[in-house]
């Protein structure tokens, strides 16, 4: 951790960030992995923003477009044989 960052933050829960709280709570993240993933969102679309000439450093920018991958859906474990038939040669396939 660089210097100057404080080891641990707080922040006052009003009503909107309840909200929004409550919203993520089906996710099952903690309230602090939920802080942490919108903090890193926050650092990508500002650096993105600052890199490409969007906003100045001292900017704010706002997202207005995103796209997104959810991960894979679960899939049962596969079990039992798979039949496949077996491959014809060439003698059975001319007659």
């Amino acid at each position: 951790m660089s210097t100057g960052v404080p080891r641990q933050l707080a922040a006052r829960v009003d009503a909107d960030l309840a909200r929004h709280l409550q919203a993520l709570a089906p996710t099952g993240l903690s309230y602090s992995d939920i802080v942490k993933r919108a903090v890193r969102l926050f650092t990508s679309v500002y650096t993105v923003a600052v890199a490409q000439g969007v906003a100045e450093p001292h900017e704010i920018p706002v997202l207005t477009a995103y796209r997104y991958q959810l991960p894979p859906a679960w899939q049962p474990p596969r079990q039992g044989a798979i039949d496949l038939p077996l491959p014809q040669s060439s003698k059975e396939s001319t007659a």
